[in-house]
């Protein structure tokens, strides 16, 4: 399923939910938490499915969970806000995507060239 989102295409992955811990993959880090978002940094060139499972394993077991995630620092928020509607459109924009563990789904943000 894909949406535009002010300048972003958003595509929303589902994924199996986690049977066990799941490890957060080399090259990321959760830098800031709030009880219900995570913000995390993956740099380089990651693949979806390394997406999610850094998505996963920042939210761990944790419901409502949003784990939002950027390939560089700079762009992401220095505290993790309460909630979603704490983030600024440029860093909705800027992010890779964001993991909803409610519905256990990666949504790809992409931004749109006009």
């Amino acid at each position: 399923m894909k949406r535009l989102l002010g300048a972003a295409l958003v595509t929303l992955w589902p994924a199996m939910a986690p049977a066990e811990e799941v490890a957060m993959p080399e090259g990321c880090e959760v830098l800031d938490a709030s009880d219900v978002i995570r913000v995390l940094v993956c740099a380089g060139p990651l693949d979806q499915a390394t997406l999610v499972q850094a998505g996963r394993a920042a939210c761990g077991d944790v419901l409502p969970c949003g784990a939002w995630i950027w390939a560089d620092a700079a762009d992401a928020p220095v505290t993790a806000p309460a909630n979603h509607d704490g983030l600024t459109q440029a860093q909705v924009t800027s992010a890779r995507g964001v993991w909803v563990a409610e519905t256990q789904q990666f949504i790809t943000i992409d931004s749109v060239k006009e």
